[in-house]
Formats: structure tokens, sequence, C-alpha cells
């Protein structure tokens, strides 16, 4: 009775060790995402990424990725509680069909509730789609003051915190950002915009996470002027994928 007991538990641990097998090495091949491989930064690179929105257009991303550095974009999708880019969606795809890695942002207006504009981000930018943390783009204090701007972002940031999962950057100008925002989000990745030969010093020891050194770069495939950026030299983008 043992023996038979035994080897009729063999057959059904064979079938699950099997299956298991099975499930294990499709579900492998199917995540497999060039976008998850993250090249190691090359400190020559006269810039590592780029920002778009739709000022640039229609964008010929074939032209795009033949462009050796830009290792990433990010991608306006939405400003205010309304304004959705008529770009965006197609940016995204052409981006991921070549590897690049993608992340997008929300610009802030004062003319309109936190949560409607949290809502129409999350609604644009889903995260199956993401790869890279979302970005609150902040230039303007508009109506508010300066003690409502950070009540503002930072429930904005609260809030893209927990439907993604981490912390999002800040984009500001470091004039702006020194100004208005420094040091309350000095713990955030911070994308900052100085267009200068000289890095931006972030006021109360903060640091930058990139830099978007210039706003007159040329790229083959984009029929307008693109934000050209650098990430910091002593991180990379492992740092900053969502």
């Amino acid at each position: 009775m043992g023996k038979r007991n035994g080897n009729s538990l063999l057959l059904p641990l064979f079938a699950v060790v099997v299956v298991l097998s099975v499930v294990a090495g499709c579900s492998g091949s199917a995540t497999t995402d060039t976008r998850t491989h993250i090249a190691p930064r090359d400190s020559t690179a006269p810039y590592d990424g780029i920002d778009i929105s739709s000022h640039q257009g229609n964008i010929d991303w074939d032209k795009v990725a033949s462009d050796p550095y830009i290792r990433f974009v990010y991608i306006k999708a939405t400003e205010g509680a309304t304004y959705q880019s008529e770009h965006y969606s197609r940016n995204v795809r052409g981006a991921h069909r070549h590897g690049i890695l993608v992340g997008s942002y929300h610009y802030v207006t004062s003319t309109s509730p936190i949560d409607a504009q949290a809502q129409n981000f999350t609604s644009q930018a889903t995260k199956q789609t993401q790869d890279l943390i979302p970005m609150i783009d902040v230039e303007d204090r508009g109506a508010w003051s300066r003690s409502q701007l950070i009540d503002s972002v930072a429930k904005l940031a609260s809030l893209l915190e927990r439907h993604y999962g981490r912390k999002p950057m800040i984009y500001s100008t470091i004039d702006f950002y020194n100004k208005n925002l420094a040091p309350h989000f000095n713990k955030y990745p911070l994308y900052i915009g100085r267009y200068s030969s000289q890095a931006p010093a972030i006021n109360w020891e903060g640091r930058y996470t990139v830099w978007q050194f210039t706003e007159n770069g040329i790229i083959p495939g984009i029929d307008a002027y693109v934000d050209l950026c650098h990430y910091r030299p002593n991180g990379w983008l492992d740092e900053i994928v969502l």
C-alpha cells in the first residue's frame, strides 16, 4: 500500500513541475523588453536625453533613434485639468519601438484643482506605458502665492506617488526653483533647466538629477529645436526607473 501511494503521488508532482516550468518559460519570454536594459553611462556623450511636447510636431522616431546618445525622453502628456497633448500617444509608441526609455510630465497650473490635474495626468500617462518616474513641470506661480504653490505641488506629488508608487521628478528652471521651491522639494529627483555651460547649483544643499542645459538642440527627425539634457555625473537612469 505504501508503494502504491508513493507512485500515485509521483505523477501529480511531475505534472506540477512541468506546468510550472512551462509557465515560467512563457512568462520569461513575454516580459522580455529592451526598455529594461539600461545602457551604461557614456561620460563622453554630449547629452543623454531629450524632452518634448506638441511644440515639436510630428516626430520621425526612426530618425531620432539613429542618434546614438539619446537614452531617454520625457514627453509632455497633460496640462491643467483638461489639456492632453495630441502627439503624446504617438510619441510614446515611437520611442518605445526603438527601445528609448520613456517618462511623462504634467505642466501644473493655478487655474484648476490639483485633484483634477492628477486625474488628467494619470488617465493619459498610464502605468504600463511608463519606464521612468513621472515629472511635474513647475514654471509659473500663476495666481498662487509662494506658500500656495508649495502646498499645491506637494499635494500633486503625493497623489502621483500614491498612484505610481515612486516619488515624481520636479522640473523647473534654476532661478524659479531656488526662489519658489527650494528647499521644500530638495529630496525629490530634480530636473533643472539652466541654459549654460555651468551646471545648476541648488540652494540649501540640493542636487539636480537631470540638467536641461539647452533649449536649442538639433536632433534628426525633429523639425524644431529640442531641449537637451545631461544626467548627473555620479548617477544614472536606474535611479529614476519606475
